[in-house]
């Protein structure tokens, strides 16, 4: 029971995650109040902190976020979604220390990353919002400006997923079966929730930008923000702290699953071969647990080769955008990345398949279709 297209084509990662929830299945407590969602805080080094979301496909989909406490000041890498979110993490950073937080790094334009900027603009009214010279007009496009419209629609599905709960019947008067009926609940509970909390927000872009390297000296920190080409978007940016051999990636890396939104498939391969030849012994990924080695960012490398090959190829062989997409499974892929004893199949199919392909083929041809979209 996905909602429509139009919802998708709305623009945000938010959006195009929410439409693959119900064909996913991707919750494993959908509907469960968000203070109930399991939140590791990590001591990486002195100082320096990971908050990573233990079940990184649980809905509504949340960032990391890394915490650098500095001298006198704190550098906070990314600000989740969600207003509830946001406040969670700063309860955490107050935890760690009281210093005022100086810097926000936003690592790409993507919502649940930076959606909770205004909050730290609240708290403390110095802070810098930092990002790559790509990414904040991304933000202003395909999240600021669309977010009306996104609301609408969420309004619209919370009503549409109630009745149907209530009633036990689709929009065509087709009886639900007790398990769609249970899900069309947790969506109605879902879309409710998110129209109250996006409602909250602020546009807080960021108000720092740079083009390749910008470093932050903090004290006897040294914080380097890279630009190392583009991937998931054209804005994504690393966080390294070279003294402390730790890389934040943003969504350059997504654990169980990539996300393959409007990304740029062949360059990506060449970025992540550039993170992984950082003097890193700790990764902290966009979403998914931290990781003290390159396994999984050579896995994500070999998938992407195996997307640019196959669409090339169709393209070669003269095959249309339908017939590409009917050839093009990567069943290997799907086995290795959701086996059948997990929850991850629908998700590879709704977070890989379904946006990569057609876009793939699109840039084999030479297209460039726009980012934020397929």
């Amino acid at each position: 029971m996905p909602p429509s297209r139009s919802v998708v084509a709305a623009g945000t990662l938010l959006a195009a995650l929410c439409a693959a929830l119900p064909a996913a299945g991707a919750a494993r407590a959908a509907g469960a109040p968000l203070a109930e969602r399991e939140l590791e805080v990590t001591r990486l080094a002195e100082g320096v902190y990971a908050m990573t979301w233990q079940d990184p496909l649980q809905d509504p989909i949340e960032g990391n976020s890394l915490v650098i406490v500095n001298d006198e000041d704190v550098v906070v890498v990314d600000t989740a979604l969600l207003p509830s979110t946001t406040r969670r993490l700063i309860a955490e950073l107050r935890k760690i220390t009281d210093k005022p937080a100086r810097y926000v790094v936003n690592t790409h334009w993507h919502d649940d990353h930076h959606g909770g900027n205004y909050l730290y603009r609240e708290l403390w009214p110095e802070v810098t919002i930092v990002s790559h010279a790509a990414t904040r007009p991304l933000i202003l496009e395909h999240t600021y400006r669309p977010r009306p419209g996104i609301l609408e629609e969420y309004e619209q599905a919370a009503a549409r997923f109630t009745r149907w709960a209530e009633t036990g019947l689709d929009d065509e008067g087709k009886e639900l079966v007790e398990r769609r009926r249970k899900r069309a609940g947790e969506l109605a509970a879902f879309y409710s929730m998110a129209v109250v909390e996006l409602a909250q927000q602020r546009e807080m872009p960021p108000d720092l930008t740079f083009t390749d390297q910008l470093v932050l000296q903090r004290g006897a920190r040294t914080i380097e923000l890279r630009w190392l080409g583009r991937g998931n978007t054209a804005g994504d940016i690393v966080v390294f702290l070279p003294a402390e051999r730790i890389v934040a990636t943003g969504d350059l890396l997504v654990y169980p699953i990539p996300f393959c939104f409007g990304s740029y498939y062949a360059e990506w391969i060449d970025t992540l071969a550039a993170v992984d030849a950082l003097p890193a012994d700790v990764i902290v990924p966009g979403h998914g647990p931290v990781m003290r080695d390159r396994a999984y960012l050579h896995t994500v490398q070999e998938l992407l080769r195996a997307i640019v090959a196959e669409t090339k190829q169709a393209v070669a062989d003269g095959l249309t955008l339908e017939q590409a997409k009917e050839k093009i499974k990567l069943p290997d892929w799907k086995a290795k990345l959701a086996p059948e004893d997990s929850n991850r199949g629908p998700a590879f199919d709704a977070f890989v398949l379904s946006p990569a392909i057609e876009r793939a083929y699109r840039q084999a041809k030479g297209e460039n279709p726009g980012e934020g979209r397929v």
